[in-house]
């Protein structure tokens, strides 16, 4: 009777542990967290209204009379630009607007540029970019979620003179 009863009570234990594991632990249950992603297929950059820059699906897309590169003047910012972001059609979007999400970079020669963001706007999709001194070097956009980047361009080409 002691065995039967032990028994008993282990079966039921795994049954209800089985019950919380499938009922709770569901994706619409309480304690399933799924991380949402932000991956837009490219991105546009704007410059008062003017989309003077185009990246999709991995290509700088230099066509309609738009740049392949970006310029930045010697000691200077650039005007404010924003980013808006494309999706599997080229359509844009906005850009995400939850504060994990935020606006980085990175540049292959830091001695050559740097992205100036106004005090309003650190971690947003807007920026300026200061030629540090003449030369050429790259930067990547990025999109980056909490520790890790969910978004990133190719490094494009940045003139300053």
């Amino acid at each position: 009777m002691f065995f039967a009863r032990k028994s008993f009570q282990r079966t039921f234990a795994a049954v209800a542990v089985l019950a919380v594991v499938v009922i709770g632990g569901g994706s619409d249950g309480p304690t399933y967290h799924q991380e949402e992603h932000f991956e837009p297929e490219g991105l546009v950059i704007i410059d008062s209204g003017n989309r003077f820059f185009r990246y999709y699906q991995g290509q700088i897309d230099a066509s309609g009379g738009r740049k392949d590169h970006l310029d930045a003047p010697l000691n200077e910012e650039t005007p404010h630009w924003s980013i808006r972001f494309l999706d599997d059609h080229g359509d844009e979007i906005d850009p995400p607007d939850d504060p994990d999400f935020k606006f980085t970079w990175a540049i292959a020669d830091p001695t050559v540029l740097e992205v100036v963001q106004d005090a309003d706007d650190v971690g947003k999709f807007d920026f300026h970019l200061r030629g540090l001194k003449v030369g050429e070097t790259t930067i990547e956009l990025q999109v980056t979620h909490d520790d890790h980047v969910d978004f990133r361009t190719i490094p494009i080409p940045v003139h300053v003179d």
